[in-house]
Order: structure tokens, then C-alpha cells, then sequence
């Protein structure tokens, strides 16, 4: 093994015992998911939850290219090809997860009629500046804060940076996507196990969990690369990485609230 490839090894190791060992991989959402039948509302919400925060992640997606530097923009395109369609419109993600509302009888109205959870609105509003982040992080964007998540049950301290200047907008931006592919990973494993009370275990929306293991690929060797490039950026790919999963404890919070309707936002 050449040093170069024990460096990498080592960096890809890093990257995934960090989500690993973020409270938002243990979060409530996944066994709860992984046990339950659903009603058709319960369903129904948590579709139309999930399709708010996956559809502000994909413009997300597109943003993000564009702060790339040439070389890493080909990382992130061919996972934003893939969610359009590959160049068919009938074939965007979006559309294989609202059909899964229709499969269990839901019509758009009511599909429409559900409530974004409050959780969800405050991940959409976390999320973005890791994905798109400008010169330095404003203190409103990282304070630090310690409460209660629904998931977790004991207080969890997430943040703790003020403002912040960053070396790589674009590390930070890789960082941050590598953070949602890994944890998407174990999101559809747990979605799918949930859709088996429906017989739809084997809907098209599932094959997500072979897709997301690609998009993870890509998504890593993007991180991959930013250390490669400069083992300085490591902190600002960490800072993404950390960034996102601390805002994923809000989106998995809006998520079990979907299920659980005695935490109805």
C-alpha cells in the first residue's frame, strides 16, 4: 500500500466514523421507521416532509456546482443528472416519491394538505449555508446550542462555532453533501422497511437504496478530493460534514413527528 492510498483509506475512514458517531445516526426516526406500519395519513406526511427537504437539497445540489473548481464539478453532476431524470423529465426523483403517496390512495389535494413540520423548516434553513456557504459563517448561522432532541431523549449539544472563516467555500459544500449521502444511505434502507405494510417494498422509489450507494461514491471521493488537494481544507470539510448532520437532527425530528402523532408539530 503506497502512502498516498493509506492517507486516503485513512481520510474515508474519518469521514465515516464522524456520521457515525453523530447523535443524528442514532436518531429515534430509524428504529421507528424500521418497525412501523404506517397509516395512509401517517404516510402520507412523512412522503410530503421528505419531498420538501429532498427538493431543497437538490437545488441545493446545483448551487453547489457552481463554487466547484473545475476538476470536482463532474462529482456532483452526475448525482444531479440522476435525480432530474438522466435526461428524462418523466423520470425525475421527485415524481417516483409522490407516486408512492398515489400508490396508497392518496390524491394530490391531500397529498398537498399536509403540513411541513416545523423541524423540516428549520433543517431547510440550516442546511443551506453549508451547501452554498458565503466568506465566513455569521454567528446566527453556528451558535452554540444544547437541548432536547425528540430522537434522542437527552440533551445534545450540537454547534458551538461562532464566526468562522473558511479556507474552501467548495470543502465546506463537499463536506456537507458527503454528509447527506451517507446518511440517505440508511434513510431509504429504513423508508423501505416502513412501505412493506403497503406491499410497496419493491416500488421504484426504493431502488434509491442501490442509487444512494453510487451518489455515496461520488460524494466521498469529492471530500477525498478537497483532502487530497490540500490537507488543509480538512477542517472545512469537517465543518460541512458536522454542519449538516447537526441540521439532520431537526429534519429527523420533523420526520418522527410524522409518525408519531403525539409529537405533531
Amino acid at each position: 500500500m503506497t502512502a498516498m492510498t493509506a492517507t486516503i483509506k485513512t481520510a474515508d475512514s474519518l469521514l465515516r466514523q464522524t456520521v457515525a458517531q453523530h447523535p443524528a445516526a442514532g436518531h429515534a426516526l430509524f428504529a421507528v421507521l424500521n418497525q412501523a406500519r404506517p397509516t395512509v395519513d401517517q404516510a402520507g406526511s412523512f412522503l410530503r416532509n421528505y419531498d420538501a427537504h429532498a427538493s431543497h437539497l437538490r437545488r441545493l445540489l446545483l448551487k453547489a456546482a457552481t463554487i466547484m473548481p473545475e476538476k470536482a464539478v463532474g462529482f456532483i453532476l452526475e448525482n444531479v443528472r440522476n435525480e432530474y431524470g438522466n435526461g428524462n423529465v418523466d423520470g425525475r426523483h421527485q415524481l417516483q416519491l409522490q407516486d408512492l403517496a398515489w400508490q396508497i390512495g392518496l390524491s394530490r389535494a391531500a397529498y398537498n394538505g399536509f403540513a411541513v413540520q416545523p423541524g423540516i423548516r428549520r433543517f431547510i434553513k440550516d442546511v443551506t449555508p453549508y451547501y452554498y456557504p458565503l466568506g465566513k459563517f455569521a454567528a446566527a448561522n453556528k451558535v452554540k446550542e444544547t437541548r432536547t432532541f425528540t430522537g434522542t431523549g437527552t440533551e445534545t449539544e450540537i454547534g458551538g462555532k461562532t464566526s468562522r472563516p473558511i479556507r474552501s467555500r467548495a470543502a465546506v459544500a463537499a463536506g456537507a453533501i458527503t454528509a447527506t449521502e451517507l446518511m440517505a444511505v440508511e434513510e431509504f434502507k429504513s423508508m423501505q422497511k416502513a412501505f412493506c405494510s403497503f406491499g410497496l417494498e419493491h416500488h421504484i422509489w426504493f431502488d434509491h437504496v442501490t442509487i444512494e450507494c453510487e451518489h455515496l461514491e461520488d460524494s466521498v471521493n469529492l471530500a477525498l478530493f478537497f483532502l487530497d488537494e490540500n490537507p488543509a481544507f480538512a477542517d472545512d470539510v469537517l465543518f460541512g460534514l458536522k454542519g449538516v448532520l447537526d441540521a439532520n437532527m431537526h429534519l429527523y425530528d420533523g420526520l418522527l413527528a410524522c409518525i408519531d402523532n403525539s409529537l405533531d408539530g
